[in-house]
C-alpha cells in the first residue's frame, strides 16, 4: 500500500448544522411572533418545528468527528484484509483508493 496524500476532514459536513440553523432561527422568530399575538396554536406548531431542527442540529454536530482521508494505491505488499481492518473505504477513483481512518483524540 502506498499512501499518496492524507487530508484531515469531517465524516459529516459541519456546514450542514449551519444550514439547519437558518430554518431553526426562522421558525423560532415565527413562534415568538405568534406568541406575542396570542395565537397559541401557531406558537405550538412553530415551537415543534424549532425543536425538531434543534435536535437535528445537535445530532449532526455530536455525530460528526474528524477523520483522516487517505488517498492511496493498494498493491500486493499488504493484504487487502489488513487494509480493511484499519480503514473504511470512502471512494475509488481509478487505481487510487480513498480511505477514511478515524482520528483518535
Amino acid at each position: 500500500m502506498t499512501i499518496l496524500n492524507t487530508v484531515e476532514t469531517w465524516n459529516i459536513p459541519y456546514w450542514l448544522a449551519f444550514v439547519l440553523f437558518i430554518p431553526f432561527g426562522i421558525s423560532a422568530c415565527f413562534a415568538a411572533i405568534e406568541y406575542s399575538e396570542g395565537e397559541y396554536t401557531g406558537m405550538v406548531a412553530y415551537g415543534i418545528i424549532t425543536l425538531v431542527f434543534g435536535v437535528a442540529m445537535g445530532f449532526i454536530m455530536y455525530g460528526s468527528h474528524r477523520v483522516d482521508r487517505v488517498y492511496a494505491t493498494i498493491d500486493d505488499t499488504k493484504p487487502f484484509v489488513e487494509v480493511m481492518e484499519e480503514y473504511t473505504i470512502y471512494d475509488r477513483q481509478g487505481d487510487i483508493w480513498v480511505l477514511d481512518k478515524e482520528k483518535e483524540d
